[in-house]
């Protein structure tokens, strides 16, 4: 088999659905879309088994490709995974959310990585279970990723040290930055604190290139 195909389902937060699903009664008496919706809604579900429970919403996630499953039918799915226990609908900061129940039963702890929701949790809701802290609560990180920060650190520009340079510190204008102009108008702006990093790498680009000049003329 190709690897792509070895691939295609691939998630990096996989999501368990029990076998005991097919053999339960209360689940096997809703309609055969509220079976649908709930292993999709487990499949989009956050780390603590929770999302936005509008009906509009799940369609769009759970069924965006499926143009005969209406946002009623939808909303008449919820209604029947919430009578018979399976999802907890509730009301917070004046949105709708669902929670799946007995979430961690359903999904196990044992090898999990499992980040705090961004959701909150229903009223009196004590299950949440959290073995990675991100660096804030609706931001997951991957395992050894960095800062975009810290990728591209800042560059120092120094003030010049000879009274016979220029303004900006170049002897020459620096090819395809503007010229001396351009050079004195990046740093004023370092100077500010207006820098962004697309400028802060030309304003080291000129500075790199008026230095190797320097040299080999020495």
């Amino acid at each position: 088999m190709p690897d792509r195909e070895h691939t295609r389902y691939y998630s990096t937060r996989p999501r368990r659905i029990p076998p005991e699903f097919c053999t339960d009664e209360l689940l096997e008496s809703c309609s055969l879309l509220a079976v649908v919706t709930l292993y999709r809604i487990i499949s989009q579900a956050d780390d603590q088994g929770r999302l936005p429970g509008a009906p509009k919403y799940i369609r769009g996630i759970c069924f965006s490709m499926r143009p005969g499953v209406t946002e009623r039918k939808v909303a008449d799915a919820i209604d029947e995974l919430v009578r018979a226990g399976f999802l907890i609908r509730y009301d917070a900061k004046g949105r709708v959310f669902l929670q799946i129940d007995r979430w961690f039963d359903l999904q196990g702890k044992w090898g999990r990585r499992a980040y705090p929701s961004r959701y909150p949790a229903p009223p009196g809701w004590s299950q949440d279970w959290v073995s990675e802290k991100g660096d804030e609560p609706d931001d997951v990180h991957a395992p050894g990723t960095r800062p975009a920060s810290d990728l591209h650190p800042p560059i120092t520009v120094t003030s010049p040290v000879t009274p016979t340079s220029t303004a900006t510190g170049l002897g020459n204008p620096p090819v395809g930055t503007g010229g001396l102009e351009r050079v004195d108008a990046l740093i004023e702006r370092s100077r500010k604190g207006l820098l962004t990093k697309e400028e802060a790498f030309e304003l080291g680009a000129a500075v790199a290139q008026d230095a190797l000049a320097k040299a080999t003329t020495r």
